[in-house]
């Protein structure tokens, strides 16, 4: 039963149980002292891995996870990678998982519901023991997570969170969030804001839309509903082409709105771009994680996320549900800060 393919001098393979028999030791603690099991002292765990690694010798976890039923292996899926804020998440969740023995495949649905469902399928083929995903914005049915979870695996949701299944959920305040940006812009006089949020119902978009209105409606103001375009964030040049058009009617064509407010990163960043081609200079505040808002032009004031904190408690909470699949699941919301740059 080799371990590993490396092999000692005169082509002996190196296995735990040759190991076990040079160290004087059994074969179950020499696989544990190697799996950094709590039961083994450090004593042992440092001959043992300093005795395996002057071999070369390294552990199979893969085949030791078909053993015994688990992989160290979780999978996480994501709309896309290509934002600033997704990639602090991962950072988290790397973090998280090369602090506990974990490694993680993570997969991209590029916001389409099906290629999600792939995405999770080979994953959960490839032997995970668990999921951390957020969900695309496609994503109005997650009927298929619940069945997952019927079969005892274990799910947990960040960033995109639904009311559709009950388990572990780790988010950022939302509401809070745009409740602070549009106090900000209040606070400046302003009470013409076009606010841009996504098409889809979903929960994120819907809390931050709500937590505008709510501070609207607090300072006495009423939100015109032709000042709130419901856009769509899964296609970078039809936005681009959504944003363009809405900014000529509503700054260049008419003096409609003062001021605007975005609820995701993509919506911020593709704003600011569309603002600079139309040589128009509007106070912007909204959401963005990306590194380089303190360069974009306008200084444009951001709802920063905790995305990394996000991503490691995200972490966090899925292994312990892997350890104890019976535990009771929270919802963690995780405040955000305004920066103002202006």
């Amino acid at each position: 039963m080799n371990s590993t393919n490396s092999k000692k001098a005169g082509g002996q393979n190196m296995t735990i149980r040759k190991i076990a028999e040079d160290l004087n030791l059994s074969a179950s603690t020499v696989s544990r002292a190697l799996s950094d099991n709590y039961q083994v002292s450090s004593a042992t765990k440092k001959r043992v891995k300093k005795y395996a690694a002057d071999l070369k010798f390294t552990v199979n976890k893969f085949a030791s996870g078909l053993r015994d039923g688990k992989t160290q292996t979780i999978g996480v899926v994501v709309c896309s990678i290509d934002s600033s804020f997704i990639t602090q998440i991962i950072n988290g969740i790397y973090d998280h998982c090369n602090d506990t023995g974990y490694q993680f495949l993570v997969m991209q649905s590029r916001g389409s519901f099906e290629s999600e469902q792939n995405c999770v399928r080979m994953l959960v083929d490839n032997r995970v023991d668990g999921l951390l995903i957020s969900p695309s914005f496609n994503s109005m049915d997650l009927t298929y997570l619940k069945n997952l979870q019927a079969t005892g695996f274990p799910v947990v949701l960040f960033d995109r969170i639904s009311d559709q299944i009950h388990t572990h959920k780790i988010a950022v305040d939302n509401l809070g969030g745009a409740f602070k940006a549009a106090q900000y812009l209040l606070d400046k006089d302003i009470e013409r804001t076009l606010v841009i949020n996504c098409k889809q119902d979903v929960f994120l978009s819907r809390e931050r839309l709500n937590g505008f209105l709510e501070a609207m409606k607090y300072r006495g103001i009423e939100q015109r509903e032709e000042l709130i375009a419901h856009c769509d964030p899964s296609n970078p040049e039809l936005l681009q082409a959504q944003l363009t058009k809405l900014f000529t009617e509503n700054f260049i064509n008419h003096q409609h709105a003062e001021a605007i407010f975005t609820t995701t990163d993509s919506f911020t960043t593709t704003a600011i771009k569309v603002l600079n081609k139309l040589g128009l200079k509007v106070p912007l505040a909204g959401f963005c994680n990306s590194d380089l808002a303190d360069i974009f032009s306008g200084q444009p004031t951001t709802i920063y996320q905790p995305a990394y904190e996000l991503g490691k408690l995200a972490a966090k909470q899925l292994l312990s549900l892997i350890k104890n699949k019976e535990e009771d699941f929270e919802t963690v919301y995780l405040p955000t800060k305004l920066i103002v740059r202006s």
